[in-house]
């Protein structure tokens, strides 16, 4: 009995005194298993919000970001915090709205000051670094992305460091100050090779060798070339080799060792010669390009004719341009010179001829009589001959002048088409609206509608001699919308514009966009039965133009427009992407239709690290 109660009082001991400590043991593991999945789950939404990014789903993006951030209530100055409103930042400058992302990423960065170890410190200098470079500020460039440096450097993150490198060089190189620019891409070469630097050496590498390229030093730059070529092929990239033999090749092709030129062009084709993706077939028509150069530099113009004739298919599947004229001009340069070699060889007859006349001539007169005739005769012949091969050739160049014209006459066609399409719609509705008023009194808009009718005649007439608006070509682009909106506003539909002072274009660029304004113009008329519509071109940073196209119609399902194709969205999407730009409808029914396109003007960028 003592002992029974002996160990019952021990087990009461133990339970008062150990128990709370092993409850708070366990609590404490389940709330460090808790913290590890909420850390994972903030991880996949960070992933997750990139990837939206990344494939142009901007407002699912900024849905994400918002949604997380209610869920969680981060510190304000955070890791998670600054995470997420950098990529808040980030999708403002994809979607073109760089003074959003700018106040983000300047209020970030003073925020990060009390972490000086925070990866986030290089990941907001570098997006302020690109938007300065975007506006061409390449001195804001260059400070931001030292700060980049600076960071990289202090955490030891060598990617980052070698990243910043090249940009720096990349920004100096843009100011033309070369000789900065060689001192940082000579910096990153300086790294060791790994696989995790050796992208940024060759590109290093590359650099350099454009820059001894521009001073005329094409020795060192061929030097610079093969040491870009060694690495590329260490990461066994056969697309990137094949680029780093087609810059080796241009370098010859300079120094007019043209056969050299052209095996390095052959050796750059074998390493792609069975992909079929996109970026390589572009690869393959620069290759069949610089190698009909190279074989016309040294007289093959069979050759230089058949690979331009493959570029120009290649290049006819990519972007639907002709280079007809190009391949016209070869053909024409190789069809003389087999024309050249058939008189070289009548020549070589004719010379026989008279060593055949002088030595009769020593034996007779009259066989010299004879032979001087039967020369004469010939040399007629042979001149009729000359003269029917140059008459050919004639024939043939203006052959291909006449199908170039065809060509340019199918073209007016379509656009013919398209105009007097838009305007017999917009004086549909003015006869429309007029009906109602017959019975009291003659309307306005059958008075307009005669106009309208009347400028179509004299577009049909204008556009037969040229395929644009002759006010986009004397005006630009702003008087030829306002042309446009007072053309389509009647009593059913009142169109506005406002180009916020926009300046003149290059002229292709401003064709591209009239006829997509024009386009979308028709869709409102045709579909939209709105009572007003607003068109607004709005230029950012000087290297891009907004354009915002705004009505109070019935509006349409976007998706079902898109599968149906029924207003032409996806040509004109495809023609957007094209340009590089960015193309959103946002639109239910009921509820109008709101259209944003963001296009930039001058798509050169500086060379910049992958």
């Amino acid at each position: 009995m003592r002992s029974y109660n002996f160990i019952v009082n021990r087990l009461s001991c133990f339970v008062k005194n150990w128990l709370p400590i092993a409850l708070l043991l366990i609590g404490g593991k389940l709330y460090s298993q808790n913290s590890s999945n909420e850390n994972i789950y903030i991880q996949e939404k960070l992933n997750q919000i990139d990837s939206l990014i990344q494939v142009g789903e901007y407002e699912k993006a900024d849905y994400t970001i918002e949604n997380t951030l209610n869920t969680f209530s981060f510190k304000k100055n955070s890791e998670e915090q600054l995470a997420f409103e950098f990529r808040k930042a980030k999708n403002y400058y994809q979607q073109g709205i760089s003074e959003k992302a700018m106040d983000i990423l300047l209020n970030g960065l003073d925020r990060l000051k009390g972490n000086t170890f925070s990866g986030l410190n290089i990941d907001y200098s570098n997006l302020l670094a690109r938007i300065f470079a975007d506006s061409q500020n390449f001195e804001k460039a260059i400070f931001y992305n030292k700060i980049s440096l600076q960071k990289a450097k202090l955490i030891k993150d060598t990617v980052s460091i070698t990243k910043a490198l090249i940009r720096l060089g990349s920004f100096y190189y843009a100011k033309n100050e070369q000789d900065s620019a060689k001192y940082f891409f000579r910096q990153v070469i300086y790294f060791p090779v790994t696989p995790k630097t050796e992208i940024r050496i060759s590109n290093a590498y590359n650099n350099l060798g454009v820059i001894a390229q521009n001073n005329d030093n094409l020795p060192l730059a061929k030097y610079w070339a093969r040491k870009a070529l060694e690495l590329k092929k260490k990461q066994k990239s056969v697309v990137d080799i094949a680029s780093a033999n087609v810059n080796l090749g241009n370098l010859h092709h300079f120094e007019k060792e043209y056969d050299k030129a052209i095996n390095q062009y052959f050796e750059a084709y074998n390493n792609i010669e069975l992909d079929t993706t996109n970026r390589v077939l572009h690869l393959k028509r620069i290759i069949y390009e610089n190698l009909s150069v190279s074989y016309d530099s040294i007289g093959d113009y069979r050759n230089a004719y058949n690979y331009l004739r493959k570029s120009y298919k290649l290049k006819f599947r990519l972007t639907n341009e002709q280079l007809a004229e190009n391949i016209a001009g070869v053909e024409a340069k190789y069809n003389l010179a087999l024309e050249e070699k058939k008189t070289e060889e009548e020549k070589g007859r004719a010379l026989r001829a008279q060593v055949l006349f002088f030595g009769m001539a020593f034996l007779t007169l009259i066989l010299v009589v004879i032979a001087f005739i039967f020369y004469k005769n010939y040399k007629l012949k042979q001149q009729t001959k000359l003269d029917q091969i140059h008459s050919n050739l004639q024939t043939r160049i203006i052959n291909a002048t006449i199908d170039a014209k065809e060509k340019e006459r199918k073209s007016i066609a379509e656009i013919l088409h398209d105009s007097v399409s838009a305007l017999l719609s917009s004086a549909n509705l003015h006869l429309q609206a007029s009906k109602s008023q017959l019975n009291s009194h003659v309307p306005v808009e059958i008075s307009k509608a005669q106009e309208i009718v009347n400028e179509a005649s004299v577009k049909i007439r204008d556009l037969s001699h040229e395929l644009i608006s002759s006010v986009l070509l004397k005006f630009g682009l702003a008087f030829a919308v306002h042309d446009l909106c007072e053309k389509y506003s009647n009593s059913e539909i009142q169109f506005i514009s406002d180009d916020n002072g926009i300046k003149r274009y290059n002229q292709d660029f401003e064709i591209k966009i009239y006829n997509i304004i024009e386009e979308l113009i028709n869709n409102i008329l045709k579909h939209s039965n709105a009572k007003n519509a607003t068109i607004n071109l709005i230029e950012r940073n000087g290297n891009k133009l907004i354009i915002q196209i705004i009505d109070d119609g019935k509006g349409f399902d976007v998706k079902k427009a898109v599968k149906k194709d029924g207003l032409g969205l996806n040509h004109i999407e495809a023609r957007i992407k094209i340009m590089k730009g960015v193309f959103n409808i946002n639109s239910k029914e009921g509820e109008g239709t709101s259209i944003f396109i963001s296009v930039p003007v001058n798509q050169t960028e500086p060379v910049e690290a992958i």
